[in-house]
């Protein structure tokens, strides 16, 4: 497996530098997953999440990773929709039909436990980007982020695997800075979606 891994990292030699689509496309989405961790705001967080599930989008699909590149798609829809503070019916709707698209997605491209892992990290991101404030969002990121590194591993993505590490420190760091682990609680918001003094 390790042999695997390492199969797509970049090559160096005296006269250049080899970066492979999969490598380029992972060290991208590496990039924007990490950006997103170190942001502070809810909409900053998804947009940051967006570029970065396209790009492991095109990644898993240069793995040949199904499962992993259909659930980025559907996470995708799911930004789009919870970019918006309130989104109306009919969105919540469609946020909500991703749920079950994703268990077919999984069914349709069964990969084993692959796929199993890909479904329960994307149920897990699922309840997180639905959260209104951003420590309980984060709180759910590393529940979905640790599952999905099972994924990772079995589908050979050593990027994705980097982007899971970077990404539970990114998100540890935002919940420290937060209080959480000193012991506040989450700030209450008002109506405003702005902490209260």
């Amino acid at each position: 497996m390790t042999a695997f891994l390492l199969d797509y990292l970049p090559t160096l030699t005296s006269q250049s530098v080899t970066l492979s689509p999969v490598a380029a496309t992972g060290i991208a989405g590496l990039s924007a997953a990490t950006l997103s961790t170190l942001l502070g705001g809810r909409r900053a967080i998804l947009l940051a999440q967006a570029t970065a599930s396209s790009l492991f989008l095109l990644h898993f699909l240069l793995l040949g990773a199904q499962t992993g590149m259909l659930m980025c798609g559907l996470g995708l829809i799911q930004m789009a929709v919870r970019v918006r503070r309130h989104p109306g019916r009919a969105l919540g709707l469609l946020y909500g039909l991703t749920v079950p698209a994703a268990l077919a997605v999984a069914a349709l491209s069964w990969q084993g436990p692959m796929s199993a892992l890909s479904a329960t990290g994307f149920l897990l991101a699922t309840l997180g980007r639905w959260q209104s404030e951003v420590g309980r969002m984060r709180l759910f990121f590393i529940l979905a982020t640790l599952v999905g590194s099972g994924h990772n591993m079995l589908a050979g993505s050593v990027f994705g695997l980097v982007s899971d590490a970077m990404g539970l420190s990114g998100h540890c760091i935002g919940l420290w800075r937060a209080g959480i682990f000193r012991g506040r609680p989450f700030p209450a918001r008002n109506p405003s979606g702005q902490v209260a003094a």
